[in-house]
């Protein structure tokens, strides 16, 4: 048998696959649908913030408030949500031992309910 040309560059040029600030890889793919003005008008808004399209979004659905009018499934979902931030809290016995994602399940429930009533302190 012959061996199998490979080129060079396929090699040396091939980027490790970029990772998140937790040194996680992001194979997770959120899609959703817009109209052609408000694609758009996203477009516009990333050029203008110089990231790229997924950094632009993590950023924004990170770092901004959230304004969310209630109904009956909200609260449902919430309730939900603190059942399972309750569970865990009753089964931890050392700080150390709190999980981060439900400390930010917490902080997230905290922030619309923030928008429901308005502003306490914020951290």
């Amino acid at each position: 048998m012959s061996k199998i040309y490979k080129r060079s560059n396929l090699v040396s040029g091939v980027r490790p696959k970029k990772k998140d600030e937790k040194a996680r890889k992001r194979n997770v793919i959120m899609n959703f649908r817009v109209s052609e003005q408000e694609k758009k008008l996203i477009d516009q808004r990333i050029a203008l913030s110089g990231l790229s399209k997924a950094d632009y979004f993590i950023s924004i659905c990170m770092n901004n408030s959230i304004s969310v009018s209630g109904n009956v499934k909200t609260f449902d979902a919430i309730k939900e949500a603190m059942k399972t931030i309750d569970r865990h809290l009753c089964e931890v016995e050392k700080p150390e031992e709190l999980d981060e994602d439900v400390l930010e399940l917490l902080r997230g429930i905290l922030e619309i309910l923030d928008g429901f009533y308005g502003g306490g302190e914020r951290c």
